[in-house]
């Protein structure tokens, strides 16, 4: 119980359906064309200047498509440039920050250093004056022991 279907189209001979074909492939080719000729003019439309708004039917001139190119090229690099130096002057800052603090650090260390030395000496200052006055005590002492010894043996 298979049914037939009838198609309404002919049976096209092998010949036929190649060119067929061929003029299918060659229509599909053109319109694939000019819808791309179509979104490229709307693309150029929406975000060109008004040299492209007054003429939109001419064909742009080549070397114009590469300047602009080139000068879009040119501005996309000027950008990077200055993000890369806006980006070098806040790492500048932040080193001065972290320099400055290291050198009023050296500089705490320093005097620091400097205060315990001057302690110290002066520490060993006293020592020595207590020293001297001990010693000279000590001879003072044995100056008069030594007169006291003497007048009693004479």
């Amino acid at each position: 119980a298979r049914r037939h279907t009838s198609s309404t189209a002919p049976d096209l001979s092998k010949k036929e359906f190649k060119k067929e074909k061929e003029r299918l492939t060659t229509e599909l080719h053109l319109l694939i064309q000019l819808r791309n000729e179509q979104r490229d003019h709307l693309i150029d439309f929406k975000e060109s200047s008004n040299y492209n708004r007054t003429k939109p039917t001419q064909k742009k001139n080549p070397f114009y498509e590469q300047l602009r190119s080139t000068k879009n090229q040119v501005l996309s690099s000027v950008h990077k440039l200055e993000m890369g130096i806006i980006e070098a002057q806040e790492n500048i800052q932040e080193l001065n920050k972290w320099i400055d603090y290291f050198t009023n650090l050296h500089s705490q260390l320093l005097m620091e250093k400097n205060l315990k030395m001057s302690v110290t000496q002066n520490q060993k200052n006293k020592e020595v004056e207590i020293d001297w006055a001990l010693i000279e005590k000590y001879l003072v002492d044995l100056n008069l022991n030594g007169r006291t010894g003497a007048d009693q043996q004479p």
